[in-house]
């Protein structure tokens, strides 16, 4: 028998394989982030979308862009990156 900890845990490394983040992914110990080269790629593609608003904010995820793209399993919700 498995702890409500353990299927939390299990469940969270599912999303992160499947590239579903949330905002506490953040602030867990556990979350992988990309090279900062690497973010500042992502950062670019999102800078040209269509769906970024004045806030830097998707309008497709509702996602702090600055913010997600750091984030080693996040996907754009369109696929550009």
């Amino acid at each position: 028998m498995t702890s409500p900890w353990q299927e939390w845990k299990k469940k969270n490394l599912e999303r992160q394989e499947t590239g579903v983040v949330r905002p506490w992914d953040v602030v867990n110990p556990e979350t992988e982030y990309m090279a900062p080269e690497d973010s500042k790629a992502r950062l670019d593609i999102c800078n040209s979308c269509e769906f970024l608003n004045a806030l830097h904010q998707c309008q497709k995820c509702g996602c702090l862009m600055p913010v997600k793209v750091t984030l080693k399993h996040a996907t754009c919700p369109i696929g550009k990156w």
